[in-house]
């Protein structure tokens, strides 16, 4: 998601700060990656199982005792394909919700601009009928809506780091 053009200014001026650069559309589309992936993966270890599953099942032996023991083993390369679905599924889970942070900031980031829009052209309106005054205004609402977008900011930067 991109800034509007009609307040991009605004940030900048607010709080010294540049629109976030994540790009949350391919955190979203990775994440479906590494969902695929794992769904790839599910059936070739089942078939891989059940093609080493013959080796004992055919055949006899010390060398296929030793080969079945070997393949049952914690370490085994078969153990390892298998754990492999579930890292998948945590990074895709951490793909979406980070994407989902980075949404939902930006989102923020664009109510409180326009809200302060909305202050300042309010308080331009009510320049004429209040000689000036209301004009006084238009930096402490700059300051308010910069604090929120700062706290906003470290909100999501510690939602993502801390998880």
């Amino acid at each position: 998601m991109d800034l509007p053009p009609e307040v991009a200014g605004l940030l900048s001026a607010v709080t010294g700060s540049t629109w976030p650069e994540s790009d949350e559309e391919s955190m979203f589309r990775l994440a479906g990656e590494w969902t695929a992936m794992a769904d790839e993966l599910q059936p070739l270890i089942e078939q891989l199982q059940q093609a080493a599953g013959t080796v004992p099942a055919n055949n006899a032996g010390a060398d296929i005792d030793a080969f079945q023991t070997r393949w049952d083993a914690e370490e085994s390369a078969a153990r390892n394909l298998a754990d492999a679905g579930d890292p998948s599924n945590v990074i895709n889970i951490g793909l979406t919700v980070g994407a989902g942070l980075v949404l939902a900031l930006k989102i923020q980031i664009i109510i409180q601009l326009v809200i302060l829009a909305i202050q300042i052209a309010q308080a331009i309106a009510f320049a004429a009928v209040t000689f000036g005054a209301s004009l006084a205004q238009i930096p402490i609402f700059k300051k308010i809506v910069g604090t929120i977008i700062d706290q906003l900011m470290e909100m999501a930067t510690n939602r993502i780091l801390n998880g």
